[in-house]
């Protein structure tokens, strides 16, 4: 019980001598403080910034005030920097562009860009890819990493769906997919809606290097196989 006694008492003179050290700490900085304030008042004088009436003035407005003691003081820390989620950048991309939240393809148009496809119509390569990119596309010399049929949607959802598709891919850093768009052979008309529409998208997309008509066996005027860049 007397060690415990002693004990307390050496923590309250602790106590004492921490809470005398923080006053004499307070008193130290005001002294420097107004140390500090004489000096840069000095050389304000003497540059003649401000002049002996505009000193008086202050010391008279300020010679009531009492230094803040250290331990009453209250810091506030700047707030931690939040780290944006991936919908929160998305939607900042997406304002920055001008287009709103789930219209990723809104830059992707519906007009006519055939006359920049080569082979008879059939595939397309941007002047940085090699020229015989969609031969060795058919060829098969990058595996195919996915594929999106579009079978059954609507121009404007399969709009969204490509563009969403492609940047899937390229976050999967998948180089080669092939797309399926059909034939026709459903339409009110028979007429492939899809086909040059999907072509046209493709090409307005920067990340596609290059495609072309798969083989035959493999789906023919109905179906695209598309080479992405490569992920840096």
């Amino acid at each position: 019980m007397r060690g415990n006694k002693v004990g307390l008492a050496d923590l309250k003179r602790l106590r004492q001598d921490i809470e005398a050290k923080q006053r004499r700490d307070a008193a130290d900085a005001a002294k420097r403080a107004e140390r500090a304030a004489a000096e840069a008042r000095a050389a304000q004088l003497a540059a003649g910034v401000i002049d002996a009436d505009d000193a008086q003035a202050f010391e008279r407005a300020v010679s009531h005030v009492q230094p803040l003691a250290r331990d009453a003081r209250i810091l506030h820390a700047p707030a931690p920097h939040k780290a944006a989620d991936a919908d929160d950048m998305k939607a900042r991309r997406a304002a920055a562009s001008g287009t709103l939240p789930g219209q990723v393809d809104a830059g992707l148009s519906d007009g006519d860009l055939t006359h920049l496809l080569c082979e008879g119509g059939t595939a397309f390569v941007r002047v940085e890819a090699a020229p015989d990119t969609p031969r060795k596309l058919r060829r098969g010399q990058w595996r195919i990493g996915a594929e999106l049929d579009l079978h059954g949607m609507r121009v404007d959802q399969a709009r969204t769906a490509l563009a969403s598709f492609i940047r899937d891919c390229m976050a999967h850093d998948i180089r080669c997919a092939r797309i399926v768009h059909g034939k026709g052979y459903g339409s009110r008309d028979t007429e492939p809606v899809l086909k040059d529409k999907v072509r046209a998208w493709l090409i307005q997309t920067p990340d596609v290097q290059a495609f072309t008509e798969t083989p035959e066996k493999e789906g023919g005027a109905g179906a695209l196989l598309i080479l992405l860049n490569a992920r840096n």
